[in-house]
C-alpha cells in the first residue's frame, strides 16, 4: 500500500493588510520530500498523528510530497499558491501509482487575485482537492484534515473521500485528528469501509471567543456530535464554526457527517445536529471590556494571574500583532500615578524597527522608541515607549502545552523592554500565542505577573489554564481599530460576504 502525504494549510483573513508570501511559509513550516517525515515524533500535529498510524500499518509505504504551513493572514498571493500546489502535484504525479492520499489542510484558505487579472480563489482548499482529484481519477481515496474553523464547501466535500475536522477548541486534538484521518484512509484502501458524507451549511458566522468544546454552546453541540460518532456505522462527525473574517460570497458554518455507506442516515444525523447548532447561535458572542477598565481590574487584584485576551489582534486569526491598545492603557496608568504599576504586566507587540533600535542600543541601556502600528498603520497607532533593554533573543521557541506541542516557532529577533513594571516583548515576526513559552523563552514567567497580554481568542486557554485566575476579553477599539480579528462582526466593512447571514442579518430564518 502506497499512501501519499502532503500538507498545504493557511487560514485567511480578508481584513488583514499583510499579504501572505512564500516567506511566511518558510518562516513557519516548509518541508519537501523526506523532510516531511522527520522530527514529527512527540509533536501534537496532524502529520504526526497520521504517521503514527501509517508507519505501523503492514506493507505501507508513505510517499512524502510537500508540507507547507503559514501563520494566519491575508489571502495567499496567487503566484505563491501556484508554486506550492504545483510542486505538490508534480511530486504526486512522479509518485504514481498510489493507493490513497492524505492531505493536511485547514479549510479556510483563500488566494488573492493574480497580477495578470486572475480572479481570487475564495475556496482554495476546494481547489487543492479538485486538482489532486483530477490527477488521481475518481477511484483513489483522498482524505483531508480540517481545522474546526474551516469553511467547508460543497466542492470540498465532493472532491474528498472524507474530511476529518478538529473536535476541540482550544485546539488540542491535532494529532488525534491526523490519526482518525489515517485510519479512515487505510480502512477505505483495504475495503473495510466505504465513506459517504452529508454536509449541512448554516448561514452564520460566529466569533471564536465563546466557542469552547468543554463548556457553553459549542460543548453542547459537540457532545451531541460525539454521541452520534459513537455509533458503529458513523465514521466521523464535524462541527465547523467557520473562520468568521472571510469576506467571500460562500461562507457558512457547517455540520459534516461521514458514515460507512449510509447516505440517508448521514443526511438525517447532519440535519438534526445542524438544528441544534443553529438554535445556540446567540450564545457565541462575548462580553468585551475596554482596555483601561480591563487593566485596572487586573491590577486591583492582590493575587493570581489575569490574561488580557487581546483577541481582536490575534495572530492566529489573521491579525498583525502590532496593536498597542493595552500598552496605551498601561502607559496612561503609569502617567496618572507617576509610580510603577503595582504589579508586573507582560505585553507583546510586533515591530521590526523597534527591535533593531533596541539591539543597536544594547542590553542595559535606556532607549526611547516608537512601537506598534508599523504592520497595520491603518488600524493601529504607534506609541512612544521609554525603557531599558533587558534582553535580546533569537526568537526561537517550542510549544510545550497541549496545542501544537513540540512545534518550533520563529518570531525573528526579539527584545524585552522594561519600564515601571511593564515588560514589553517586541518581535520582528508575528507568531502563534497559544503557549506561555512565548514569554518564557525570553525569561518572563506569566505565573509571576499580575496580567499577561495574549493575542488569541480561545486556543491559549489550554496551556494557560493552570496559571490563570481570570480571563478578560479586551475591547481594543471600534471595528478594525481593534484589529483584523475583531469579534464585533457587524462593525466590519463587508463587501462580498453572501447575504443574508447571521449576525449581520439577525432576523434570518433557517432552514
Amino acid at each position: 500500500m502506497r499512501i501519499a502525504l502532503g500538507m498545504l494549510t493557511h487560514e485567511a483573513n480578508s481584513f488583514s493588510p499583510q499579504p501572505t508570501e512564500l516567506a511566511d511559509f518558510a518562516g513557519r513550516q516548509l518541508a519537501r520530500g523526506e523532510e516531511l517525515l522527520q522530527g514529527w515524533q512527540g509533536t501534537n500535529t496532524e502529520q504526526a498523528g497520521a504517521l503514527s498510524v501509517l508507519t505501523k500499518e503492514p506493507d505501507c509505504t508513505v510517499v512524502p510530497l510537500i508540507g507547507a504551513r503559514a501563520l494566519s493572514g491575508a489571502p495567499i498571493q496567487r503566484q505563491v499558491f501556484e508554486v506550492l500546489l504545483g510542486e505538490m502535484l508534480a511530486r504526486l504525479e512522479e509518485a504514481l501509482p498510489v493507493d490513497g492520499v492524505l492531505l493536511v489542510l485547514h479549510g479556510a484558505m483563500m488566494v488573492a487575485p493574480g497580477v495578470g487579472g486572475d480572479l481570487p480563489i475564495d475556496d482554495a482548499t476546494g481547489e487543492v482537492l479538485a486538482r489532486v482529484r483530477a490527477l488521481l481519477g475518481a477511484n483513489v481515496p483522498i482524505v483531508g484534515t480540517l481545522d474546526l474553523h474551516a469553511n467547508v464547501t460543497r466542492r470540498m466535500a465532493a472532491k474528498a473521500t472524507a474530511l476529518v475536522g478538529y473536535q476541540t477548541a482550544p485546539h488540542v486534538d491535532m494529532g488525534a485528528t491526523g490519526e482518525a484521518a489515517a485510519r479512515i484512509l487505510v480502512d477505505t484502501v483495504r475495503g473495510r469501509v466505504a465513506p459517504t458524507a452529508a454536509l449541512v451549511r448554516l448561514p452564520m458566522i460566529l466569533p471564536p471567543e465563546n466557542a469552547d468544546h468543554r463548556v457553553g454552546p459549542l460543548h453542547e453541540v459537540m457532545a451531541q456530535a460525539l454521541a452520534i460518532e459513537a455509533r458503529p456505522e458513523v465514521l466521523r462527525v464535524g462541527v465547523f464554526s467557520v473562520q468568521p473574517w472571510l469576506d467571500a460570497a460562500d461562507v457558512a458554518s457547517a455540520i459534516l457527517v461521514v458514515t460507512d455507506g449510509r447516505q440517508a442516515l448521514a443526511e438525517e444525523l447532519a440535519g438534526g445536529l445542524a438544528e441544534a447548532f443553529w438554535a445556540r447561535r446567540d450564545r457565541f458572542f462575548p462580553e468585551l471590556v475596554p482596555a483601561d477598565e480591563a487593566l485596572a481590574r487586573a491590577m486591583a487584584r492582590q493575587e493570581g494571574t489575569v490574561v488580557l485576551c487581546d483577541s481582536a489582534d490575534s495572530t492566529t486569526s489573521g491579525s498583525t500583532g502590532d496593536s498597542t491598545a493595552i500598552l496605551q492603557a498601561a502607559l496612561a496608568m503609569l502617567g496618572r500615578t507617576g509610580t510603577p504599576l503595582p504589579h508586573p504586566l507582560l505585553l507583546n507587540v510586533v515591530d521590526p524597527l523597534a527591535v533593531a533600535t533596541a539591539i543597536e542600543a544594547g542590553v542595559g541601556n535606556e532607549i526611547e522608541v516608537s512601537v506598534g502600528g508599523t504592520v497595520a498603520p491603518r488600524y493601529f497607532a504607534p506609541v512612544t515607549f521609554r525603557g531599558t533593554v533587558k534582553l535580546i533573543s533569537d526568537g526561537e521557541f517550542r510549544f510545550k502545552g497541549p496545542g501544537m506541542r513540540g512545534m518550533l516557532h520563529h518570531m525573528g529577533r526579539a527584545v524585552v523592554l522594561t519600564q515601571g513594571n511593564i515588560y514589553l516583548l517586541v518581535m520582528e515576526r508575528a507568531v502563534s500565542q497559544w503557549d506561555p513559552q512565548l514569554y518564557r523563552s525570553v525569561g518572563l514567567e506569566p505565573a509571576d505577573a499580575r496580567a499577561v497580554q495574549v493575542k488569541s481568542p480561545r486556543a491559549f486557554r489550554a496551556a494557560y489554564e493552570d496559571i490563570t485566575e481570570e480571563v478578560i476579553i479586551v475591547h481594543g477599539g471600534a471595528g478594525l481599530q481593534a484589529g483584523a480579528a475583531s469579534p464585533e462582526l457587524t462593525a466590519l466593512p463587508w463587501r462580498r460576504l453572501g447575504r443574508p447571514i447571521y449576525p449581520l442579518d439577525p432576523d434570518i430564518s433557517w432552514p
